[in-house]
């Protein structure tokens, strides 16, 4: 039996050898007009003081609002091995990801934590307002060839997925109070059985000795899921009226408050499948040295439901023989701009230990728009 346990570990310790593999695992939130404190309060609940709301109706301003978030652990591994007596090698990765998108016009945030009392004898317009949450777990084998580039084939499972979206909404009451009309046609959908399908995620790197630079294009999570057993509620209805009656047939405040009347404003449909692409992203990175030691960097971040493109740049420089730092600023996606800092130690011929901030000075301050922190461990 000993001897079996030592033959066994021999093997499994000479497959490991072989690989080469990285783990990270992140989490951030990020808002252009929700701070810290807010964002806490609406989530968990509580006394939401009046001064939280103004500020965040002043960062907002005309611009739609927006909250986004995203956490998940990433594995990836190469083998060192040739595969079939060619230069192409074996390669595969496992990720866990959930993601969420909120957004929603200056006049909706009003009206959910203000009323309409400032809005009387005004237009509010809704259209474009959304929330999307997904939650999956992806598992992919591929090739890797020269200066690591490689393409990868994945079997991806959703396991929960919610969205809801206004496509066209507005609501007016007159100054006068005699008045008021609105108008909403969107949709609210889920589905409460896991999908599955397909996903590809690619890498390209350019490197070559006699260029001063280095550039880098990811693709992550581009393909498809089939959704069963979708089901969507509808609303596709305008209200026009100078007043509502308590009771009686037709629109009164006793048909709203029951089951009956709300049933003729909301409609239902079921999908028996539903075809829906994932939410994927591309990186495109550019790396210039400014000395043997030092550089900048540049990248763009575009897809994962983001708003707007999310653009990072920065300065980075090497601190003795084991140590890395930099600084960055970083622009679009859920927020406005922000600092952010990583820095990464490795033991050469082992390993290596990197750590990224985005909004350091936010994670001691409670009226910070969002934190971000990212974690990587890198087997050499």
């Amino acid at each position: 039996m000993a001897y079996m346990f030592l033959v066994l570990a021999s093997a499994v310790q000479g497959q490991l050898d072989s690989l080469t593999w990285n783990a990270t695992a992140w989490g951030q939130y990020r808002s252009n007009a929700l701070s810290h404190e807010l964002g806490r309060l609406l989530f968990r609940g509580g006394h939401i003081d009046r001064s939280l709301v103004d500020s965040a109706q002043e960062a907002q301003g005309g611009e739609m609002g927006a909250f986004g978030y995203t956490s998940g652990l990433a594995i990836n591994w190469s083998s060192l091995r040739p595969w079939r007596d060619k230069e192409a090698r074996l390669c595969g990765s496992l990720q866990l990801k959930t993601l969420g998108d909120f957004r929603w016009t200056p006049e909706l945030f009003d009206l959910v934590l203000s009323g309409n009392s400032g809005h009387l004898g005004r237009w509010d317009v809704l259209d474009g307002s959304r929330m999307r949450m997904s939650t999956w777990i992806q598992v992919a084998v591929g090739l890797e060839g020269a200066n690591q580039n490689r393409i990868e084939l994945g079997l991806v499972h959703r396991t929960q997925s919610m969205e809801a979206l206004i496509r066209n909404g507005y609501f007016y009451v007159s100054e006068g109070l005699d008045y008021m009309t609105g108008y909403l046609r969107g949709h609210i959908g889920s589905s409460e059985v896991g999908s599955w399908g397909l996903v590809t995620n690619a890498e390209w790197h350019f490197l070559r000795e006699e260029a001063p630079f280095a550039f880098h294009l990811r693709l992550n999570n581009f393909g498809f899921v089939v959704a069963p057993d979708w089901t969507e509620l509808h609303v596709d209805t305008l209200v026009e009226t100078t007043g509502l009656t308590w009771t009686g047939p037709g629109l009164s405040v006793e048909s709203l408050m029951q089951s009956e009347g709300v049933s003729e404003v909301i409609s239902e449909s079921n999908q028996r499948f539903r075809l829906d692409m994932m939410p994927f992203r591309i990186d495109a990175s550019f790396e210039y040295p400014l000395g043997p030691r030092s550089g900048w960097d540049v990248q763009v971040q575009v897809g994962d439901w983001m708003p707007t493109p999310r653009a990072i740049a920065g300065y980075r420089r090497a601190i003795g023989k084991q140590w890395q730092a930099g600084i960055q600023i970083v622009v679009g996606g859920w927020g406005r701009p922000r600092p952010a800092a990583w820095a990464r130690w490795k033991k050469p011929g082992e390993h290596a230990l990197m750590l990224f901030l985005e909004d350091p000075f936010g994670w001691g301050s409670k009226a910070a728009y969002g934190r971000g922190i990212t974690l990587r461990y890198q087997n050499l």
